[in-house]
């Protein structure tokens, strides 16, 4: 059995934009439920720099909504999540229980850009009489939230975050032409890693199997 106390009580911890923040809050909760004499270095970064940083050794462990296929670098999927769509409280679209894509071609809609999934972007985009000017990008979900809560077209997004944004005047209708999703991976090298390293990639595990459920 590993010796805690003999390995460097640190973890730097690479993350990418997208990834689930309840999710991820939980992972972190579990760590330092039972690991808190382990400090943890947070870094905020893009999938190229999380996925460079780690071949050069500069971080431990990251997570993001990349699949990497790098033979020195170890990726596994940790959790899904579902696309959505976000609504104002008051919106002709309301009285669905669901959506489809064609169902909001008529709409503006706004897109999380770190939220990547390639088969719904190439369904927005194949849409008969897709208007360019109508997909507008975003870099935070806050944002997002701004403009469909004030009523200026709807979003789409993960569910998670959306069932989160009710208090501020944003509703959630699943999207039922799909599956269109997002997959959180976890990355660390290739090989040998610290045991601090490797017991946090199993809390990482655990959790996803325990949301999944």
């Amino acid at each position: 059995m590993d010796n805690i106390t003999s390995q460097p009580a640190h973890l730097r911890f690479a993350i990418a934009p997208g990834v689930s923040s309840s999710r991820l809050s939980a992972l972190l909760a579990l760590q330092r439920a039972q690991e808190p004499e382990v400090s943890i270095g947070f870094f905020e970064v893009a999938g190229d720099e999380l996925l460079d940083g780690l071949r050069e050794g500069r971080y431990d462990v990251g997570v993001s909504l990349q699949e990497a296929s790098d033979p020195v670098i170890q990726t596994q999927p940790l959790w899904v999540e579902s696309m959505a769509v976000a609504m104002p409280l008051r919106f002709p679209l309301l009285d669905q229980a669901s959506l489809t894509i064609a169902d909001l071609q008529n709409y503006p809609i706004f897109r999380l850009q770190a939220e990547a999934c390639s088969s719904l972007d190439h369904r927005l985009l194949s849409l008969p009489s897709a208007d360019p000017q109508k997909l507008q990008y975003v870099t935070s979900f806050e944002m997002m939230a701004l403009w469909v809560s004030a009523g200026y077209g709807v979003g789409l997004s993960a569910q998670s975050r959306i069932k989160h944004a009710h208090g501020w005047g944003v509703s959630m209708r699943p999207l039922d032409d799909g599956p269109y999703e997002i997959v959180t991976h976890l990355h660390r090298p290739q090989g040998q890693a610290n045991s601090v390293s490797v017991r946090f990639e199993s809390r990482a595990l655990h959790v996803a199997q325990a949301q999944g459920a």
